[in-house]
């Protein structure tokens, strides 16, 4: 599989005339060789041309990258430092037209640059991302398996969440059970209680769940390598009447979405179909970003589900669908679901009720 990853970027930089390929120990070099060493300050990078491979990376991670990948290796030591390794790479071998990894560091994009064999440098984004951007069947159980342990621990949140409690120690009994039921990584575990919901990125913190308060919970986390997100709400009491009616414009929305999703479909029209419903109903200037995200070995990846987007959907993408409505002082509601597009619509890999959970 690995291979053939490669033989398509090898395809894909003939097609736009680039030379090198340099990534760092980002989410791409994990699709490229199956795995990374452990990313930190020290300059590691994957160097990809038309017939070789390399990799520059500190002499201490050499065990590490030998388990994940038999590409030849340019080793530097800390004292040192890795200017001998660059300057022995096929990087320097003339001035190249080099496409960089966007994720990675910029301090390593640095020391590519001061080479001075960068007859011109772009973003290796659109290059790699045009290979990531449709599942395999392989990709497509781990992103299902992801996605039911998500549904597991979303069960377990509307169970415990109860007044008295703090966002904190709610997000905190998520992350555990996150962790006890085999994730890798908790990537976010965002609790938004009352006024705090009308913040879509509310960091938990000291908030008290009040009877009666609507909680927005939003969580993510890695199995196997790839990713899960899900938000729903979940009201710790009987909510006000508008929240009711709040709530369900949102539900509807996130429905009217996913009912869109199609091949051939532009990403636009997906952000069209909640937009609309949600400004026809008064809330449209509350509904503040994007309908949705790709997903995969990154929690946000392309494609980018929003207004005006001309990008075509197809066959194998995953993306999330979460309309939201934020009322400033007041509360918020989002209700997010991951799809995956099929040749005749698409199928929803979260599965936890939509119905608004009262406890």
């Amino acid at each position: 599989m690995m291979e053939d990853r490669c033989r398509a970027l090898r395809e894909a930089m003939r097609e736009r005339k680039i030379d090198i390929v340099a990534v760092g120990p980002t989410t791409n070099m994990k699709y490229l060789l199956g795995g990374t060493p452990h990313p930190d300050e020290r300059l590691c990078v994957l160097l990809v041309s038309a017939d070789s491979m390399q990799m520059i990376a500190p002499r201490l991670n050499e065990e590490q990258i030998r388990s994940i990948t038999d590409v030849p290796l340019l080793l530097w030591d800390d004292d040192e430092g890795p200017g001998r390794a660059l300057g022995s790479s096929i990087l320097c071998r003339g001035e190249k037209k080099v496409a960089v990894d966007g994720t990675m560091r910029a301090d390593f994009l640095l020391a590519i640059i001061e080479t001075g064999s960068c007859r011109n440098v772009v973003p290796a984004d659109d290059l790699i991302g045009s290979l990531r951007i449709r599942k395999s069947e392989k990709e497509l159980e781990l992103l299902r398996a992801a996605a039911r342990q998500a549904d597991r621990a979303m069960e377990q949140a509307a169970k415990v969440c109860v007044p008295g409690m703090t966002e904190r120690e709610l997000a905190w009994e998520i992350e555990a059970f996150f962790r006890n039921d085999g994730a890798q990584r908790v990537m976010f575990t965002l609790i938004a209680a009352g006024p705090n919901g009308a913040c879509p990125h509310h960091e938990s913190g000291g908030t008290v769940i009040e009877d009666g308060m609507p909680v927005i919970i939003d969580i993510g986390a890695s199995l196997n390598g790839y990713m899960s997100d899900i938000t729903r709400v979940v009201c710790a009491g009987e909510p006000d009447v508008e929240f009711f009616q709040v709530y369900e414009v949102v539900r509807e929305a996130n429905e009217k979405g996913r009912r869109v999703v199609r091949p051939g479909k532009a990403a636009g029209e997906v952000d069209a179909a909640c937009r609309d419903f949600i400004a026809g109903t008064g809330y449209g200037e509350k509904f503040i970003h994007r309908t949705g995200h790709g997903i995969g070995l990154s929690v946000h990846e392309p494609p980018w589900i929003m207004r005006g987007s001309e990008f075509e959907i197809e066959t194998g993408m995953t993306f999330s669908i979460e309309p939201g409505i934020y009322l400033p002082g007041r509360f918020g509601a989002r209700v997010e679901d991951i799809v995956l597009v099929t040749d005749s619509g698409c199928e929803t890999l979260t599965g936890f009720t939509h119905d608004l959970v009262i406890k």
